[in-house]
């Protein structure tokens, strides 16, 4: 990646809330910014969907009931992370893996996916 795109990529990742500053005012004075945790920038998804996660866990903690937006959220990257798994397990059935690395993948996926019954595979394609 050229220095022209990493400025781009970061720009764009810039924190609108504190406007980069990763500061935010309240009425007790200056605090880090609560969207980028006071870095100016946002984190990758990865890291805001754990956020995410850990407050809708932690809210449900304390008795307090689901949001509509958090549940519509929640199912939107459940079919988004089976959908790429069931790709993925597409792609290890067409892989020939000497190693049987395709073969962990499929079983692996499936685990998160229930795709399949693993009882069923017969007996020498399963895996160890």
């Amino acid at each position: 990646m050229n220095a022209a795109m990493n400025n781009e990529a970061m720009e764009s990742r810039t924190c609108g809330s504190c406007q980069g500053t990763g500061e935010t005012p309240t009425d007790y004075g200056v605090v880090d910014c609560p969207d980028c945790g006071g870095g100016g920038v946002l984190p990758t998804r990865a890291v805001l969907i754990d956020w995410r996660a850990r407050d809708i866990e932690r809210a449900m903690s304390v008795g307090q009931a689901a949001e509509v937006a958090d549940v519509k959220w929640l199912l939107a990257e459940l079919r988004a992370a089976r959908t790429a798994l069931t790709e993925i397990v597409a792609l290890a059935h067409d892989a020939s893996d000497p190693d049987l690395i395709a073969q962990k993948i499929r079983f692996t996926g499936n685990g998160a996916l229930g795709l399949y019954d693993p009882g069923a595979v017969p007996l020498g394609h399963r895996q160890s």
